[in-house]
């Protein structure tokens, strides 16, 4: 994890100016601690933290009983990672003065990252409501969420993933703790089912749906076929078939088969939005966008936030003549996934028909970004999707 030294260094200069607060100690240590301060501050605007923990220890020798100096020391041991000795130096620090404010939080994280994780929890909970800084409350979270994650603590977990994301939505550090939590907890998932039902209608849904991601359409036709023969009326697998069956060919007989399987899955489920929004694909691929938008329009009722039915109706209405109508739909769309390219690429060509070019020209702009950096993820993107539905395309 990447620790904001200038955040953590105020930390350390707030430290000092307690100390400096102080009473006067007896003359001549006051002008001493004035110039080891003044070195330990210039070594660490160089980044020299080795010279900056002997002028901090220096004033130490001076005065050993002061809290906030051993606190200075405690972050810059950990500032290099020398976490064992920041522990040191934050468990004195409180031992001296228990109220020390955000000594608490560093010894938890230090504890965490000496990998003395059980020690570590209550100290990080306690730093995580009530953090020094809006980093430490990140730094603090993220540790917690990895021990309660060690803990087989789920409840835990769960919690402090959903109070991370509430405040640091777009946090690299935060997506990624989503992402490995919710990695692990599928993988462990689909070993408890291999275990507890291996010939289950799930368990071939399951392997249809990893055989989709890898793109390996065929066998996922052939596992989504065996879960229905297990249970026909299976939820989402009728579905799941249909849409394999058009990843697979894009011949008339898939497209047929393909129909049928999504009003199967009506049929069982009258409100499935994506069972609609594949109706109306077909309807499109029939160039029918009057029947294609009617089945667009359902999914959205049912849906309302789904991008690929938005960009799908928007481009029916291009199709109908009616293009302002198109756009309200394709901004929705764009509002909900800003990274989508497609939906990026039917807005531009939309403002373009519609005369606004300033707008037209952003939305190109962005396309022609997303489009670059989607590429170099193409694969990993495609492994991570969902694939429920078929996804939508520039024609």
């Amino acid at each position: 994890m990447v620790v904001r030294l200038w955040t953590l260094f105020l930390y350390a200069a707030g430290c000092v100016a307690a100390q400096q607060s102080a009473p006067a100690p007896k003359q001549p240590a006051p002008a001493a601690i004035r110039a080891h301060y003044q070195r330990a501050q210039e070594a660490l605007a160089a980044k020299r933290y080795p010279e900056a923990v002997r002028e901090f220890q220096n004033i130490l020798r001076i005065d050993p009983n002061s809290a906030g100096v051993h606190a200075n020391l405690g972050t810059v041991y950990y500032a290099q990672a020398k976490y064992p000795e920041a522990t040191a130096s934050f468990e004195q620090a409180l031992k001296l003065k228990p109220g020390l404010k955000g000594a608490v939080a560093f010894l938890g994280m230090s504890l965490a990252r000496a990998g003395r994780v059980q020690e570590a929890t209550p100290l990080l909970e306690k730093g995580f409501q009530s953090p020094l800084s809006d980093d430490w409350k990140l730094e603090a979270g993220l540790l917690l969420g990895d021990a309660c994650q060690r803990a087989n603590n789920s409840k835990c977990v769960q919690t402090v993933l959903a109070e991370l994301q509430r405040l640091y939505p777009t946090n690299t550090e935060v997506l990624y703790f989503s992402y490995r939590l919710h990695a692990s907890l599928a993988a462990r998932a689909v070993a408890d089912l291999v275990k507890s039902a291996p010939d289950s209608a799930r368990l071939h849904q399951l392997s249809g749906e990893l055989l989709e991601s890898d793109g390996d359409f065929a066998s996922a036709v052939s596992e989504y076929r065996k879960a229905l023969e297990i249970e026909p009326r299976l939820p989402g697998c009728h579905r799941a078939l249909g849409v394999a069956l058009l990843n697979l060919s894009t011949g008339d007989a898939a497209r047929r088969e393909a129909e049928d399987h999504f009003r199967l899955e009506l049929s069982i489920n009258p409100n499935d939005p994506a069972a609609e929004y594949q109706l109306g694909e077909l309807f499109w691929l029939r160039d029918q966008p009057k029947e294609a938008f009617a089945h667009f329009t359902r999914a959205l009722q049912l849906q309302p936030s789904f991008p690929d039915a938005l960009i799908a109706a928007g481009k029916a209405q291009i199709a109908l003549g009616q293009l302002a109508q198109a756009i309200i739909l394709l901004e929705k769309a764009v509002a909900l996934d800003p990274s989508n390219d497609v939906a990026r690429y039917r807005l531009a060509r939309a403002y373009q028909g519609s005369g606004n070019r300033e707008g037209a020209d952003r939305e190109f702009a962005e396309f022609r970004r997303l489009r670059t950096s989607l590429e170099a993820l193409k694969t990993i993107y495609r492994q991570l999707q969902e694939t429920r539905v078929t996804a939508q395309k520039i024609e």
